[in-house]
């Protein structure tokens, strides 16, 4: 028997998008396992959800539907997942994911060798749509997908936690980052497996275990990836990692394939982008402190 085959899990899909959590819940409801439950944080009002359909696999009663009652944040929703599972092992998966089997699987085998925060690699599909020229292999981040030619690492496409040992620890995810509303925030999970490894957790990347992720097609223009890379200099910013951040994704562009001339210029292109998010993180920063310092001045 696989090692970990009969652990339970709570397998969370935090959605703030109406359209994605059908499919979502149906991927999902066909291949978890029998002592399984399904938990889905929808981000919206309870008169928004839409008809969540399992074909009765899992059973209703495996099934909890949980409504922020407004758009509060993936990382609010990611942090009520943790609160509200019924086991001590939380599966993460967005709501644009194909799970596998087999994959779930691995997870529960590391996570039953004492992991305590597992991710596996995560794979663009892109449902038969061409690859644009301004889109290499070292943007697939902005997708929320790994390289195919680079390791893989943690990311919350795709990831479990100990929630028993992340409550020891005291980590939770940072509620200044995640999606929220129409922004792109991001990295409250990479924040999240940082806090958690420099804390003395255990952290394991499944490298052979592989999800996909589908790509619709207005993620493949130029203007939505270059501002995927504003929101992600302003992440970085707000988690006090601007440097290590701008170093980082020009390292990550320059990585791309094709011809050099193009890697250059994608290059410039989306690390310049990001570090305007930077700069306008601090700006916005800036200002909240001018107008408390003058809140405080005028008590």
């Amino acid at each position: 028997m696989t090692l970990g085959a009969d652990l339970p899990l709570t397998i969370a899909i935090c959605s703030n998008r109406r359209d994605s959590l059908p499919g979502a819940v149906a991927r999902t409801a066909a291949v978890i396992g029998p002592r399984d439950r399904l938990l889905i944080i929808a981000d919206m009002h309870a008169h928004q959800l839409p008809t969540l359909s399992t074909n009765s696999s899992p059973p209703l009663s495996r099934v909890r539907v949980i409504c922020n009652e407004g758009n509060k944040g993936l990382a609010y929703s990611r942090n009520k997942a943790m609160k509200e599972a019924t086991t001590r092992h939380l599966v993460f998966l967005d709501d644009d994911i194909v799970p596998t089997t087999e994959g779930l699987t691995q997870v529960r085998a590391a996570l039953a060798a004492g992991a305590h925060v597992t991710g596996t690699r995560i794979t663009a599909r892109l449902q038969g749509r061409g690859c644009p020229w301004f889109l290499t292999s070292g943007q697939l981040h902005y997708l929320g997908s790994h390289a195919p030619a680079r390791p893989a690492s943690i990311w919350g496409g795709s990831f479990a936690i100990d929630s028993e040992h992340a409550r020891l620890l005291g980590v939770t995810f940072d509620e200044r980052l995640g999606r929220i509303g129409n922004s792109l925030t991001s990295a409250e999970d990479t924040t999240f497996v940082r806090e958690m490894t420099a804390r003395g957790a255990t952290a394991m990347v499944l490298h052979d275990a592989e999800v996909q992720h589908l790509i619709p097609a207005h993620r493949l223009t130029l203007s939505y990836l270059l501002r995927r890379a504003f929101w992600q200099g302003r992440s970085e910013a707000r988690r006090n990692d601007a440097c290590h951040g701008i170093r980082k994704e020009w390292t990550r562009n320059c990585s791309g394939d094709g011809a050099l001339s193009v890697r250059a210029a994608l290059t410039v292109l989306y690390t310049g982008s990001v570090l305007l998010g930077v700069l306008r993180e601090a700006l916005a920063q800036n200002r909240i402190s001018d107008v408390d310092s003058e809140t405080r001045g005028g008590r």
